[in-house]
């Protein structure tokens, strides 16, 4: 009998380790956590702090993910039913993170309604704790869920998410100690996403996660009695410990710190495309214009700092968000990478710019056919746009000084003037010149500032400096041209309209009617006083009381006699009439 039992106990052996490689067949989810709860928020009610609406749709939106998972608590009375460990729909981690955000939502609900009250209401405030608590239970539980089945990137996400709702839930119960870490905690994993993140992404972390957070920061250090500019951010923590660091990366260097790159594959891709940079910029540097093949090494290079970022970006999340030296040295290259990269694409934009510049120069009439096919102003207002757009995210890298600042805003100012310029002709090329003169005086007056004097930067923005200076020296000319051409047409136009005034008048048609005024008038129109209505407001009015002027009334009795026998005389008749009618009817048979 000993043999059949170990034949059943190696059999259940075998049948354990395939039921494990069973379990988590699936590639890790990738869940954009922020993203999904910042946009339905927006659109379902939040954007007009509606937090009602937002509750009501979480609670549709949780029963159809209920429905469409099978995920049913029993028919009539009520069942719990086990969230499964294992899965393959990605669709399960929605369940705990809308559940989450029902309970926030209701918890803020009653937390508005308690302050718009006219009393204070304790029982509204104990029961928003409460729901922020199960908001906290449902983050939890999210976040043990993604630790099985997403990636990296998914569980900083949720931990943030998940940072957040303890703080607010603190916050709420006036522990402000333990709010404060939960806070400082959701602040640093938000910073360390935006670093590895897209720039829409990163914009979301920056503009409002972090913004959200300052205000209920500033109110727990107000409460700790801390100072206001207490900064207890891990940021310049990591900056600083990155200055230490010895160059081990084949003396790269960012704005004046040595950089170690921890991974040689990463450190030999940057050093390939840094090669691939110099070799384009002197090419570039011995054309006068930009060709097509040099554009196109433009857009290569490009892509090859791209690849380089996301490696950079999948280490920088797999070192996690604690401040130790291996992500201190993954922030630093992340930032001299970036630099790199943007400085390519504005001098790529600035050279795309000077080539339209140089079609713009050979042209004397921009109203004309040809002339929008030679050239277009709005792809010149574009090259601004982008080169302003890249000017932003250079000022937003760590380690900017305040030199380093004021070059990058007055190379932003020379783009915003060229965007001017750009404008104005714009507006000559529909036919509007009185705005294109206007936009064009304003250039003038603007140009004739001094500047203030800018030190020269390091590289690679020093690069950027020296081909901004000849667009600089070239813009006073090219706006007192263009403003003259602009005035010319002006001229024009205002004769047509007097010629063609004085035919209409020499013809007769105007004879009866009064000379034209002059069509030039100041704008916009000085002020000047009109009539308006007095408003009055009569207080005494509703406190006068009508006197009695019943007893100065004549009394009409005969009108009250002759409506009395009126009314016998017809009820009498009525009678008749039924009377008659009754006997008619029974005589044809009515009964």
């Amino acid at each position: 009998m000993a043999e059949p039992s170990s034949a059943a106990a190696d059999a259940e052996a075998t049948e354990a380790p395939a039921e494990e490689a069973e379990k988590h067949v699936h590639e890790p989810f990738s869940v954009k956590v922020w993203s999904l709860v910042q946009d339905a928020r927006a659109t379902n009610g939040l954007r007009h702090n509606d937090h009602l609406r937002y509750r009501q749709y979480c609670a549709r939106k949780l029963r159809r993910l209920y429905v469409v998972l099978r995920f049913k608590h029993g028919k009539g009375r009520f069942k719990q039913v086990a969230f499964p460990e294992d899965f393959s729909d990605v669709r399960w981690i929605f369940v705990p993170l809308v559940q989450s955000e029902r309970a926030w939502a209701f918890g803020v609900q009653l937390k508005a309604d308690n302050a718009t009250a006219a009393t204070f209401n304790a029982r509204f405030r104990h029961r928003s704790i409460q729901r922020f608590a199960k908001a906290v239970a449902y983050a939890k539980q999210l976040e043990a869920v993604c630790k099985v089945h997403c990636d990296q990137r998914t569980q900083l996400e949720c931990e943030a998410y998940t940072a957040f709702l303890e703080g607010t839930w603190s916050l709420e119960k006036e522990v402000w100690s333990e709010a404060k870490t939960k806070l400082l905690r959701c602040k640093k994993l938000a910073e360390h996403l935006a670093l590895a993140a897209e720039p829409a992404e990163a914009a979301l972390f920056r503009n409002q996660l972090i913004q959200d957070i300052g205000p209920m920061l500033r109110e727990c250090r107000y409460n700790l009695g801390e100072a206001e500019d207490g900064d207890d951010d891990s940021s310049k923590k990591v900056a600083s410990d990155g200055k230490s660091v010895k160059a081990a990366a084949g003396g790269l260097s960012y704005r004046g710190c040595d950089i170690s790159v921890p991974s040689d594959k990463i450190a030999t891709k940057l050093r390939k495309c840094l090669e691939m940079a110099k070799a384009l910029q002197a090419e570039s540097e011995a054309e006068e214009t930009l060709s097509a093949e040099v554009g196109e090494k433009y857009g290569e290079l490009s892509v090859e700092f791209g690849d380089a970022l996301k490696d950079i970006h999948a280490q920088l999340i797999a070192a996690g968000a604690d401040g130790d030296s291996e992500t201190a040295d993954w922030r630093t290259t992340e930032a001299f990478t970036r630099e790199i990269s943007t400085c390519i694409n504005i001098e790529r934009n600035l050279l795309l710019l000077r080539n339209h510049l140089a079609k713009l120069d050979d042209i004397e009439d921009a109203t004309t056919s040809e002339a929008r096919r030679m050239c277009r102003p709005e792809e010149g207002m574009r090259f601004c746009d982008l080169l302003k757009e890249d000017f932003q995210s250079l000022s937003q890298l760590p380690e900017t000084s305040e030199s380093l600042e004021a070059t990058l805003s007055t190379l932003t100012k020379a783009v915003l003037d060229y965007r001017c310029l750009y404008l104005a002709l714009c507006h000559t090329s529909m036919g509007k010149m009185l705005e294109a003169a206007a936009l064009l005086e304003m250039l003038g007056a603007r140009l004739e500032e001094v500047a203030a004097d800018v030190k020269d930067a390091p590289e690679p923005v020093g690069r950027l400096q020296q081909l901004f200076q000849q667009l600089r020296e070239q813009l006073p000319s090219r706006v007192s041209s263009w403003r003259c051409r602009v005035l010319v047409q002006l001229v024009k136009a205002s004769r047509k309209e007097k010629s063609a005034d004085t035919e209409v008048v020499g013809s007769g048609l105007l004879s009866n009617q009064k000379p034209k005024q002059d069509a030039l008038a100041a704008f916009p129109p000085k002020f000047r006083d009109i009539p308006c209505k007095p408003l009055l407001f009569d207080l005494a009015f509703p406190l006068i009381e009508a006197p009695d002027i019943e007893s100065l009334l004549p009394k009409r009795k005969a009108d009250g006699q002759k409506k009395g026998a009126a009314a016998a005389v017809a009820g009498a008749l009525g009678k008749v009439a039924g009377g008659l009618g009754g006997r008619l009817g029974g005589l044809f048979g009515r009964k």
